[in-house]
């Protein structure tokens, strides 16, 4: 059997086939709809990075958030106010390439390129670090309220307890 006989064996069970048109509409924007959302969201690696990043406030107030929320939900704390103080912003922990001369060496950021500019090749991200913690809270008079707080606070920042104070709300 020849090419043209498989060809037009197949292009015939194509025309039995009910509704191609809207079939083939239907398969047509699909690919539309792939190649656009591609195009727009998945072609550049710094654009998906970028949106899982955190801004240093919006992890400050992620943290601060979470806090609350597990302070809350201690016995004996009731209602509280908290205060953080943070230690800097975010740091970006950029790739060097390092060149070495005979007298001496150079170091130069990784760029990648891409078709807005080059943007550096981020390794890791450093959150800032909370310094101390003030909690006011209507449990705040009671001893085992306050250790289990501080306790708590420790754990969750990992700073040392003599850098939390914990007071009682005025009534």
């Amino acid at each position: 059997m020849s090419k043209d006989g498989k060809v037009s064996k197949i292009f015939d069970k194509f025309k039995k086939i009910k509704h191609i048109e809207i079939i083939i509409a239907i398969i047509a924007v699909i690919i539309m709809l792939f190649i656009y959302f591609g195009a727009k969201f998945g072609t550049g690696a710094d654009k998906s990075t970028a949106s899982e990043q955190l801004s240093a406030s919006d992890y400050c107030n992620q943290m601060k958030s979470d806090l609350e929320e597990v302070l809350g939900g201690i016995a004996g704390v009731g209602k509280l106010k908290l205060v953080i103080n943070w230690e800097s912003s975010v740091e970006s922990v950029i790739a060097y390439i390092t060149n070495n001369g005979t007298n001496s060496s150079t170091s130069t950021p990784q760029i990648i390129q891409s078709t807005g500019g080059g943007k550096p090749i981020v390794l890791k991200e450093i959150y800032p670090k909370a310094l101390g913690v003030i909690i006011v809270c209507e449990g705040g008079g009671n001893v085992s309220t306050k250790l289990d707080i501080i306790n708590a606070v420790s754990v969750l920042l990992n700073i040392t307890p003599d850098k939390i104070s914990v007071y009682a709300m005025k009534k």
